[in-house]
């Protein structure tokens, strides 16, 4: 894990909201749009309507899909900082 500076990792934290945020965005109008674009059809899928099927399993498999992409992609590992490796390691930040 290459060290990072308090400004690069304060951009990468920035860069994984805004892609979660986008991703969120997606996930919700997939869900809401399908639901309201499949009302009035009445075909049945596994005893529930279209709409409802493509509606919520879609947007189950697109936030799968989604949090496995930007874990690969976008998320990176790094340490927040010394204090948090002194409490991890039972150390007190008041010493």
């Amino acid at each position: 894990m290459k060290p990072m500076t308090n400004e690069e990792k304060h951009l990468q934290i920035l860069k994984e909201v805004k892609a979660t945020f986008v991703l969120i965005i997606i996930v919700a109008a997939w869900h809401i749009g399908f639901a309201f674009l499949l009302e009035d059809i009445d075909m049945m899928i596994c005893g529930m309507p279209l709409w409802f099927f493509v509606s919520t399993i879609g947007a189950f498999v697109i936030s799968v899909v989604g949090v496995i992409f930007l874990l690969a992609k976008v998320f990176k590992n790094f340490d927040l900082g010394e204090e948090l490796d002194e409490i991890a390691e039972g150390g007190d930040l008041n010493d």
